[in-house]
């Protein structure tokens, strides 16, 4: 449970936490000073660059232009300085390989080059190291993130560490991995924001495993505060790269006399490189021979030692006379990216849910776990959704449709942001019903244990605090279930639940059925009334009005509606009404088109409904979309 905790000891330390972190005079958080002050420390370091390069032999003129034309970008996995060295030579034009090879770079003092010439050079780097921690988390806002970056002095990887350090994102903050396609999306997100001229090639320079032998040549001189490079390492670098750049299979075939036969010839692979994979299979009576490479080795990356200490040492300079200050409110950015990060949890639990689900019990789930399939209870939160909504559509089955068209497995995405909000909701107030906390900690709680509730926090004042905060349509009666779920029942439940991938059986759900009928057959639960149906005098005056609609006005298209996007009530009228998005398509059936309808309450004549058609430029500003996203707690079911 969340205890009460000194500023000092809080995360958020290097984002927005404290009081004064809106404080334009408080340099330390002030958003243009910071960029400032990181983009002069990007100058600087490209000078150091400069510096621990063999200027001479490789040509100032060309170490400039490259390091200027954004292609030196200080992007990546090693520290600032490397980063620079290594993609400056990457896309250093090839010269006289013979000069390379004769010429030996002394030892010498050069004069350092004017301040004037690393004048801005770095705002390039700035904007694209920004651009990384926010395509990578996609949770924090541009200030964050240049603040994150200054405290990691432009250390790239290291900011990744302070940002999982304060969203939690970890039990121990890891390093980005080179090989996920996140890290590679971040890069080329990053390199493309630099202009770089080959976005891919910078992702493979720092994604792509190289044997580990070569790879230790590299060490002494790809390091923080390592050795001025020679001629020599720079060839060292080449090589690297040409080793990326060559094609993972080298294969020649030749066919034996008489078609008798095929033989393969592929280049060997030493231990630290690779191997090659044989598969067989067959396809159609057709037998296919797969030949697959595995490359071994390691990344750039792996040339840094351990980073705990570097952390330590920032959470300490970070939290030196700051344990006066106190927490900001709700709105604080750092508030609103733990936010962003649980939307983002929860949205992946739905996404799961999905995913394990079998076709035929996911289309008769799928609107119960929309309307009342929430993640908070007694187990895991995946489980919990699956669980609530069983429930839900057992004890209080919603109307059906009324539709007699075929219905497709299209998901409206504010339906699905809706349930994931108020599940948030929910969480946080499970939470704050079981502790003396502020939002900020419980946020800080569900994030470190990534929306697991324990044991004690199972009460039944939590679960009806919790289901009446997230809104749910039979918030007593949830919270009344959840409560009701004893350690035996939900013993029973685990092993039909507990899958980490895959899909569950219609058979092995149909038990969890079986198991809450029978525990809860005592339960007195009124189900809802059936659905009022429209008797055929209505039936017949909805029929007249339209008929009598369409010869009034014979040149306009008839439509017929398909799909209702979203209904809310208005907030912005002078009246009682509502406000409802629609798909209709042409009686023809060539053509969707999207509307928008006012429906009003009364029988006013002076204010009567009205209905429009939308322009495709149109989508989004409706009243219905910009009251619904700027106050979820507007939307009606």
């Amino acid at each position: 449970m969340p205890e009460p905790q000194s500023p000092g000891s809080r995360r958020g330390l290097f984002s927005c936490l404290h009081s004064k972190c809106d404080d334009a005079s408080n340099p330390m958080f002030e958003g243009t000073a910071i960029t400032e002050a990181l983009t002069d420390l990007i100058d600087r370091l490209y000078a150091e660059a400069f510096d621990r390069l063999p200027s001479d032999d490789l040509g100032t003129d060309r170490l400039l232009t490259t390091m200027h034309s954004g292609g030196g970008i200080c992007v990546g996995l090693l520290d600032p300085v490397s980063n620079i060295i290594l993609n400056t030579i990457s896309v250093l034009p090839p010269r006289d390989s013979r000069r390379y090879n004769l010429r030996k770079t002394p030892k010498r003092k050069r004069p350092a080059q004017p301040d004037y010439i690393w004048s801005g050079i770095g705002r390039l780097s700035y904007h694209s190291l920004v651009r990384f921690l926010v395509s990578y988390f996609g949770c924090l806002t541009d200030e964050q993130a240049a603040r994150y970056l200054h405290w990691a002095r432009a250390d790239l990887a290291l900011a990744v560490l302070l940002v999982e350090h304060d969203l939690y994102a970890a039990a121990e903050p890891q390093l980005p991995d080179p090989a996920s396609e996140r890290t590679q999306a971040a890069l080329k997100r990053a390199a493309t924001c630099a202009r770089h001229h080959a976005p891919d090639v910078l992702v493979r320079l720092h994604t792509s495993p190289l044997p580990q032998n070569q790879l230790l040549a590299a060490a002494p001189f790809l390091s923080p505060g390592g050795r001025n490079l020679t001629l020599d390492d720079v060839n060292t670098v080449i090589q690297l790269l040409r080793y990326q750049e060559t094609a993972s299979l080298d294969f020649q075939f030749n066919l034996l006399p008489h078609g008798k036969g095929v033989v393969v010839y592929g280049r060997d692979f030493s231990a630290d490189e690779g191997k090659l994979i044989h598969a067989t299979s067959s396809v159609n009576n057709f037998g296919v021979f797969t030949i697959m490479v595995e490359r071994h080795g390691d990344h750039f990356a792996s040339l840094r030692g351990n980073q705990s200490s570097s952390i330590s040492t920032m959470l300490e300079n970070a939290s030196q006379g700051r344990s006066s200050l106190k927490s900001c409110g709700d709105a604080c950015e750092y508030t609103e990216s733990l936010r962003m990060r649980l939307h983002s949890m929860i949205h992946a639990f739905y996404l799961k849910v999905y995913t394990m689900l079998p076709f035929d019990v996911l289309r008769g789930l799928m609107r119960c776990i929309l309307f009342a399939g929430h993640c908070y209870g007694p187990m895991d939160p995946v489980s919990n959704i699956i669980i609530s909504s069983i429930w839900h559509s057992m004890f209080f089955p919603l109307p059906s449709a009324g539709s007699e068209s075929q219905a497709y497995d299209i998901l409206d995405t504010l339906s699905m942001l809706r349930v994931e909000v108020r599940s948030l909701n929910g969480l946080v107030a499970l939470v704050k019903a079981n502790s003396d906390c502020s939002i900020q900690q419980a946020m800080e709680y569900l994030c470190s244990n990534s929306c697991h509730m324990t044991q004690y926090m199972s009460t039944l004042h939590g679960f009806h605090t919790a289901a009446e905060a997230a809104q749910h349509p039979q918030h007593a009666a949830l919270g009344s279930f959840l409560s009701s779920l004893t350690p035996h029942m939900l013993a029973n439940l685990r092993p039909f639940l507990s899958i980490n991938n895959g899909t569950h059986s219609s058979e092995t759900l149909h038990q969890v059925r079986f198991i809450l009928a029978n525990e809860l057959r005592q339960t007195a639960v009124q189900l809802p009334p059936k659905e009022a149906q429209l008797c055929k005098v209505a039936k017949d005056a909805s029929s007249f009005n339209k008929e009598k609609y369409a010869s009034e006005h014979p040149q306009e298209p008839k439509y017929e509606p398909t799909v209702i996007c979203g209904v809310v009530e208005s907030y912005y009228s002078d009246r009682d009404s509502y406000h409802v998005n629609f798909v209709a398509a042409s009686e023809s059936g060539d053509d969707n088109q999207l509307f928008f309808a006012e429906l009003n309450l009364t029988c006013d004549q002076s204010k009567p409904s009205f209905c429009i058609r939308l322009c495709l430029t149109d989508m989004g500003k409706s009243s219905f979309f910009s009251s619904s996203m700027s106050s979820h707690s507007g939307l009606k079911h």
